[in-house]
């Protein structure tokens, strides 16, 4: 709860930049309930002013300023602008707006500022997909997460059920940023039961979080690995999270985005301005908002390579991203015909004339590495 009440006081911090006060006028802070609200503000617009009016200024630099007092700060403030070689660069507009910057920075995925143009686009939609790896195990690619997936979910597990598949796959890497958290439990419960609690919602001012919790009976209790990437956001997020908490599965891929938020939506002239004024709690784990899901496995993979191989798999077959090539090799019957397939194969890849090697997913074969294991380790 302390950690609660500390984030929706920084939430109140935040409000402060909507104010029309100056941010390098002065003003006593003694004598007021606000007192402790207005050192921090003071505090964090002056370091961010001068790092971004500065920018050679060095980290270590901005960690001294954190360290002054509402007083020396002022002072900091007057003597650059009493001195500076050029005033201009120091207005108070020009002050504000290094401030500001600063501060879109430093709330990283709490504050996001777009173009109308940019926040209109259309969002890609991507399907999503069943298939029996194997006939090993169920992989299931949620897609864009939208109100049929948990349904389309349920004929997934009915089948991995049916044929008694050894493990379910659930690929998150797709499933875009849907704050939809009434959906996210949904996904939950087929996975979760015995109404464990899940995850808050916790608001900005005095509203009660509000609670999720688990159904009474879960449709699948089979092993479980989710994939996840660093766009993996919103309830998807929250999807990974809650069943890392709860030891449902095994998480693999990289560090997700951090934005299991609610976000309030604000047009500023030709801008939009998104504040997260909520943001989803999962007990028994670290924050997701900012820190995201840290994965069990980390496959680090450059994110044009990944975002290639699943929007080629979207609709295509997933064998030839999981399964290696079958290259020539020498053998009895090329030595009875004196020819050498592994010297020709090498002697076409130095002529560029071999066909290209399609990527991997490497994500989704450390997931399928990860379930063969368990299941030999089970027969033992």
């Amino acid at each position: 709860m302390n950690t609660m009440n500390a984030d929706n006081a920084s939430s109140g911090d935040r409000g402060g930049m909507h104010r029309s006060e100056g941010i390098a006028s002065s003003r006593s802070v003694r004598g007021n309930g606000n007192c402790g609200k207005r050192i921090v503000r003071t505090r964090s617009l002056l370091a961010f002013a001068a790092f971004t009016a500065f920018p050679s200024f060095a980290t270590d630099t901005g960690r001294l300023i954190d360290t002054l007092p509402p007083d020396q700060l002022k002072q900091v403030l007057e003597q650059l602008q009493n001195s500076y070689i050029d005033p201009k660069a120091l207005t108070s507009d020009q002050v504000n707006s290094a401030a500001i910057k600063g501060l879109l920075v430093s709330l990283g995925p709490g504050v996001r500022v777009q173009s109308k143009a940019e926040f209109e686009r259309a969002k890609p939609v991507h399907p999503f997909r069943y298939d029996a790896l194997q006939n090993q195990f169920g992989y299931v690619r949620i897609g864009t997460l939208r109100d049929t997936s948990p349904k389309d979910l349920d004929g997934a597990i009915n089948d991995i059920n049916a044929r008694n598949l050894s493990g379910l796959i659930l690929d998150l890497r797709t499933a875009g940023e849907e704050s939809d958290y009434d959906l996210a439990e949904a996904v939950i419960d087929r996975l979760v039961g015995n109404g464990q609690p899940t995850f808050d919602l916790v608001q900005n001012g005095p509203a009660q979080a509000k609670e999720f919790k688990a159904g009474s009976q879960p449709e699948y209790t089979g092993p479980v690995t989710v994939l996840v990437a660093p766009d993996t956001a919103g309830a998807a997020e929250v999807i990974a999270g809650v069943l890392k908490a709860k030891r449902r599965a095994l998480i693999i891929g990289q560090n997700t985005s951090g934005r299991a938020v609610r976000y309030k939506t604000e047009e500023l002239g030709d801008l939009v301005v998104e504040v997260a004024d909520s943001k989803v709690v999962v007990p028994g784990i670290p924050a997701l908002f900012p820190g995201g899901v840290a994965p069990d496995i980390v496959v680090s993979v450059p994110a044009d390579l990944e975002n290639q191989v699943l929007a080629q798999t979207d609709a295509g077959p997933l064998e030839p991203y999981v399964q290696d090539e079958v290259r020539p090799h020498l053998n009895e019957a090329a030595l009875v015909h004196g020819i050498n397939p592994e010297l020709d194969e090498f002697e076409r890849e130095q002529a560029g004339k071999a066909p290209p090697i399609k990527p991997k997913d490497e994500t989704l074969q450390r997931a399928i590495d990860f379930l063969v294991t368990l299941n030999v380790y089970r027969r033992r």
